[in-house]
């Protein structure tokens, strides 16, 4: 038993041993070692062998400096700096904390000059072991805390160069997957990566968002509206941008120069927007005028489909358009008007009275008047020669019916046809301008005139002028004649008759003036 706690014994011992030695062969930066400096004067007094790398700042006869340390580096004359030894190049060295004088300084036994930390980072990233996106982030990472600990730019922009590269990588392998995209999107924030390269992430996110069934409008657009160059509505984009845009919208953008994405993003902009407003758009169209007017707004260059957004409503309008009464009627003839949509204006107005007319009927007195005055409405609101004429077609027909249906409607139904510019003539209706137009010969004409004209016969005269204040007669057994002097109108109608055949009335024959 007491033999085998020995040798338990010994075992610990040399694995303490073990690791010892290989602590104090670990290679100490120079943060590591200012963070044991309580523990320097422990170490000059044990003599114990430190490896330490830094950067080399500068140097004299026998001796150097390190970067951000302050201490001094003693070497013996067998070891000497390069001539071209740099600034900024790393420096291992292998030696002990020593006294000299009043303070502690390094002596140096061994030293290796190495290469600047960016170059190390480039040679060791050109590996084959260093080739995945993973690895090369995990290398980026590795050099962070040197870079912040010396400030240095340099190594900074080789890490955001590095960094850049296994991202771009990265997004290659995740085109169209937008949870993927999203990710590397904060990812590369988090790395402080190219803003270039973020941009393009972004745009490309967009991209997968918007092809998604159920995207979320809002987040969609505000990373869109992040791209510079997305509201520049006035800007004009080449019309191969447009093309490659339309063809391959990543690809295009890999093509395009920095300076000239702006165009694509606002090319993105308006696909982007233009998917929001018609994912907000009722399933019958109803919202779509209000709709059309933000595309019109924002998007002043999509003339078509603003104007697709517009029909889907009007379309709506038409198929509602046997529940509107006369005012909505109206407000969406102006609505129709106000966007120059005239046609579907006139198409929405003879839609509605067809429907008027199917709602009433023109069978019935009652419904020939109703179905009148809705196109005789139409008519005065809009100028409408076509809905006036069915308006008094339809009259026309009413007043003919009240004469056998309701005779006491047939002047109030002759009243409106006049006021409308009819006239009840030779047992119909009209116009003055019919009228006028006829010969001035025309007997009825000439009556209605209070006038005396050939053919009247002595009947007619006599309703016209009344009984003249003298007549005188001349005549033969074939004709005969009678002269009626009507000396206050200064007139003398001759008149005559056929005696040969008595059936003939005495008709005028000439009207003659006295004065």
């Amino acid at each position: 038993m007491t033999s085998a706690l020995c040798r338990l014994a010994l075992l610990a011992t040399c694995l303490l041993m073990t690791c010892g030695s290989s602590c104090l062969a670990q290679v100490l930066t120079v943060p590591q070692l200012l963070e044991q400096q309580p523990s320097w004067q422990k170490f000059a007094d044990e003599g114990r062998k430190l490896p330490v790398e830094g950067r080399y700042q500068s140097r004299a006869a026998d001796s150097f400096r390190m970067e951000r340390i302050d201490l001094i580096f003693r070497h013996p004359s067998t070891i000497r700096l390069p001539d071209r030894i740099q600034k900024r190049q790393r420096i291992e060295v292998v030696g002990n904390l020593a006294r000299e004088g009043s303070r502690l300084i390094f002596s140096v036994v061994r030293m290796q000059v190495r290469d600047t930390d960016e170059e190390q980072l480039r040679k060791r990233a050109a590996e084959p072991e260093w080739q995945s996106p993973e690895k090369q982030l995990e290398l980026a990472a590795e050099f962070v805390s040197r870079a912040e600990f010396y400030n240095d730019d340099i190594l900074r922009q080789e890490i955001a160069a590095l960094r850049t590269s296994a991202i771009t990588a990265r997004k290659k392998m995740m085109r169209g997957d937008a949870a993927a995209l999203r990710q590397l999107l904060h990812q590369g924030e988090q790395l402080s990566v190219n803003p270039a390269l973020l941009l393009q992430i972004r745009y490309e996110l967009a991209l997968a968002d918007s092809a998604q069934k159920n995207f979320d409008a809002e987040s969609l657009l505000a990373i869109v509206r992040t791209l510079p160059g997305w509201d520049a509505r006035s800007t004009s984009c080449p019309d191969s941008l447009k093309t490659g845009f339309l063809r391959d919208p990543v690809a295009i953008y890999a093509a395009t120069p920095e300076s000239d994405r702006k165009h694509l993003h606002r090319l993105l902009y308006i696909r982007v927007r233009l998917a929001t407003l018609r994912s907000a758009l009722k399933p019958d169209g109803s919202n779509g005028i209000a709709l059309s007017r933000i595309a019109r707004e924002e998007l002043p260059s999509e003339v078509a489909s603003a104007a697709e957004l517009e029909d889907s409503e009007i379309q709506w309008h038409l198929t509602q358009v046997s529940r509107i009464d006369r005012q909505e009627l109206i407000r969406i003839s102006q609505l129709m008007e106000t966007l120059q949509r005239q046609p579907e204006a006139r198409q929405l107005r003879e839609r509605w009275l067809s429907e008027q007319q199917k709602r009433f009927g023109t069978d019935s007195l009652a419904g020939q008047l109703r179905t009148a005055d809705e196109f005789l409405f139409v008519a005065e609101q809009w100028q409408d020669q076509a809905a006036r004429d069915r308006g008094v077609q339809l009259l026309k027909q009413a007043w003919e019916l009240a004469a056998t249906e309701s005779p006491t409607d047939v002047a109030s139904i002759g009243d409106r046809l006049r006021t409308l510019g009819w006239e009840n003539f030779r047992g119909g209706w009209m116009t003055t301008d019919q009228i006028t137009q006829l010969p001035k010969d025309d007997v009825q004409l000439a009556i209605r005139e209070g006038r005396v004209v050939r053919g009247m016969t002595a009947e007619q005269v006599t309703k016209t002028l009344g009984r003249p204040q003298s007549i005188s007669r001349l005549g033969n057994r074939r004709l005969l004649r009678e002269f009626w002097n009507y000396e206050d109108a200064g007139l003398v109608i001759r008149l005559q008759r056929n005696l040969q055949r008595p059936e003939d009335a005495m008709t005028v024959d000439d009207v003659a003036r006295t004065r």
